[in-house]
């Protein structure tokens, strides 16, 4: 569970007290922001590093991902009752069969 703090009237009662929850509340953001950007290019490295990846090289716009893996696209229209989603172990994805 994230602890979410608020400034209490007792911390904004004059100029000073007021500027120390402001430099708290800034240090917080700032810190986050830096940890967002870290993050982004953890992934952007980690992505670079790995070419075979499944997003790539699959012309939709979007794949979606079922445990971390790819499902292959389909049609929903001509889904029919019965259908389940199999993992093919050839292709590393599942499949709806």
């Amino acid at each position: 569970m994230t602890t979410r703090w608020y400034p209490s009237h007792e911390q904004l009662k004059d100029p000073q007290s007021t500027e120390r929850s402001f430099r708290e509340t800034l240090r917080i953001l700032y810190d986050l922001q830096d940890s967002h950007a870290a993050l982004q290019a953890q992934v952007k490295s980690s992505q670079a590093a790995s070419p075979q990846s499944s997003a790539s090289s699959t012309s939709t716009a979007s794949v979606s991902r079922l445990l971390g893996l790819p499902v292959e696209p389909s049609d929903t229209t001509q889904l029919a009752d019965g259908t389940t989603l199999t993992y093919d172990k050839n292709n590393r994805r599942f499949v709806f069969k």
